[in-house]
């Protein structure tokens, strides 16, 4: 069940983020996954999200896609390379042997996971200059409060053409994934138990 809740979410992601590769075919990706490092479409689809990434963030390392099983080890070591070098707080991902550590499918989807969220909060936050309305009268002070979350959580700004929806979403996966790294008391109980939708972000920024 785990696994194809990780799936569902990736499926939707990728599709979000303008994928329009073969693993969006139904059980493509299961089958993918289930190979790993072993399977030249999941090296793909790995590749794919690091390029778009790349785009945004400024990296050293790169991933290229493999075209056979014997290839397999160098991937891993490329995705190595490249998840050190973005201080992935995954340790499934980081330690023990490189080239065992995309042999079982949970951690490929975890890796899939991980890519896929650093992208969404890259492209979200990604921009030029901020709209010159945002920067005059009563919204100034808004877009401030939003720039200071933003740095405090090591992102940059978001397109000017990004739903207030898209925006919220990417700072909530960057704040739980820094909350994950913090001890479970470190933060008292949230004030809103309940996720709040489009209208309602929309209406908080009002």
């Amino acid at each position: 069940m785990e696994l194809e809740l990780m799936e569902n979410d990736i499926l939707e992601s990728l599709e979000d983020l303008g994928y329009k590769g073969p693993l969006l075919e139904d059980g493509a990706l299961t089958l993918a996954s289930s190979g790993g490092a072993n399977s030249p479409e999941y090296t793909k689809l790995c590749a794919w999200l690091v390029s778009e990434l790349r785009l945004f963030c400024k990296l050293e390392e790169n991933v290229q896609a493999t075209n056979s099983p014997s290839e397999a080890d160098e991937f891993q070591l490329e995705i190595s390379g490249l998840l050190g070098e973005m201080n992935c707080p995954y340790t499934t991902l980081t330690s023990g042997d490189v080239t065992k550590r995309l042999l079982n499918q949970k951690n490929c989807l975890l890796l899939l996971t991980y890519l896929i969220s650093e992208l969404e909060a890259a492209r979200m936050l990604y921009v030029n200059a901020p709209p010159k309305k945002a920067q005059e009268g009563t919204g100034s002070e808004v877009f401030q409060e939003l720039k200071g979350i933003c740095i405090a959580l090591g992102m940059s700004k978001p397109p000017a053409n990004i739903t207030m929806f898209q925006f919220f979403s990417g700072i909530e996966k960057k704040l739980k994934e820094t909350l994950a790294k913090v001890p479970s008391n470190h933060v008292g109980k949230p004030l809103l138990s309940k996720p709040l939708g489009p209208v309602h972000w929309v209406r908080i920024c009002l």
